[in-house]
């Protein structure tokens, strides 16, 4: 070939080698990860080449499934001839191709022109079947999504890794992702909740490992209020910093008055995700049956949603939006019974307007006006 075609290849060439292994930004404040960090590699078992592993890490939004997940990408990416980090759900359209197009282009380094997701999948394995790949696929909230860009293991070298997060644990079951390879991410502790809340709130400060007593208090009125949840956490911290504690306490008020934007939009995507009658149960159970045995809770919306009751009850438990204890009573994260019990508030100013009523002082207040529209109401449950 020609001397300045064969200086590009070799441009070429070393550009992959000096590309390889890039790690991805994550966070400044990151607390509590290690042990998690490990379960998760452990889950890999990334020193094996002689198979291809697909790894789920699901739980509720704002829990930090693309945190945990970027820093065991990051910790692991060197070992991998080509890796790619898609966020799935912001980029996904109703035939796929874009995330095969961003795939390619990652894996590869040249667009190649697609003109179905079927051509693209013959693409993919053909392109991907001989390279040791690392593939970090965030927020997969559609099994069309996976089937698109990581159908089935042998579309991968021997020695590849797929790692998918996601709000629901279903979706790792009709793919194929066995039991021993999810890993559910759950609430922070106690310890860690105040530790982040912290150093989001004094992010300006060169030492957050002294905090003025006169902070202390409010600090674990956060975490208190967060109930575990990285992303309260975060967003109350950032709402704390360079205020005194009285504006941290008008701050705190604010959020419980009124859900911050951030996490109730953060946590409506699972609600928005649901059929109609899967989202009339779950404002049931935010609202009126938190605590109740599923026994109880069963027979109550048995008249309404007849047997069907039982498969929407599995289906938010599988969307990570309420959860069965070991001795079968429904709970669900403090946060996510806020914005099921918001979304209902903002059908009406008027609580007699509104489709579901639980506090006492509306319940009375209603009842003594005698102001129920009960063709807009689905039930009036005394809580009491």
């Amino acid at each position: 070939m020609y001397e300045h075609e064969f200086i590009g290849k070799i441009v070429e060439e070393v550009l992959k080698k000096i590309t390889l292994g890039i790690t991805l930004h994550v966070g400044d404040y990151l607390v509590g990860l290690k042990p998690k960090i490990q379960r998760v590699i452990s889950l890999l078992n990334v020193g094996s080449d002689d198979t291809v592993h697909m790894v789920g890490i699901y739980g509720i939004g704002g829990i930090g499934k693309t945190t945990l997940a970027l820093e065991v990408y990051n910790s692991i990416v060197h070992q991998f001839q080509c890796s790619c980090f898609l966020k799935v759900r912001e980029n996904y359209n109703k035939n796929g191709l874009v995330l095969q197009k961003m795939l390619l282009s990652k894996i590869v380094e040249k667009n190649i022109d697609i003109n179905s997701v079927e051509e693209g999948i013959s693409i993919l394995q053909k392109m991907l079947s001989k390279k040791k790949v690392l593939l970090l696929l965030d927020d997969v909230d559609n099994e069309k999504q996976l089937q698109a860009i990581a159908g089935k293991p042998n579309w991968f070298g021997l020695g590849s890794r797929v790692i998918i997060t996601t709000r629901d644990q279903r979706l790792l079951t009709l793919h194929g992702v066995e039991a021993e390879h999810k890993y559910e991410l759950k609430e922070f502790n106690e310890k860690d909740a105040f530790e982040l809340v912290k150093r989001n709130a004094f992010k300006n400060e060169k030492k957050t490992d002294k905090v003025n007593t006169d902070y202390v208090h409010v600090l674990k009125r956060a975490v208190a209020y967060a109930s575990g949840l990285p992303l309260a956490l975060e967003v109350i911290g950032s709402h704390f910093s360079n205020r005194t504690v009285e504006e941290c306490e008008c701050a705190l008020d604010q959020c419980e008055r009124v859900p911050d934007k951030r996490i109730q939009m953060t946590l409506q995507l699972s609600f928005d995700a649901l059929e109609e009658e899967e989202k009339s149960v779950f404002l049931d159970i935010a609202c009126c049956f938190k605590g109740w045995s599923l026994r109880r809770v069963e027979q109550i919306l048995h008249a309404h949603h007849s047997y069907s009751i039982k498969k929407h009850i599995i289906v938010l438990v599988e969307k990570s939006l309420i959860k069965i204890n070991e001795y079968g009573y429904v709970t669900l994260h403090d946060l996510i019974e806020d914005m099921g019990k918001d979304i209902v508030r903002q059908e009406s100013p008027n609580p007699g307007e509104r489709s579901r009523l639980w506090a006492s002082k509306d319940i009375y207040q209603v009842l003594k006006d005698n102001k129920v529209s009960y063709n807009d109401m689905d039930g009036l449950v005394f809580h009491l």
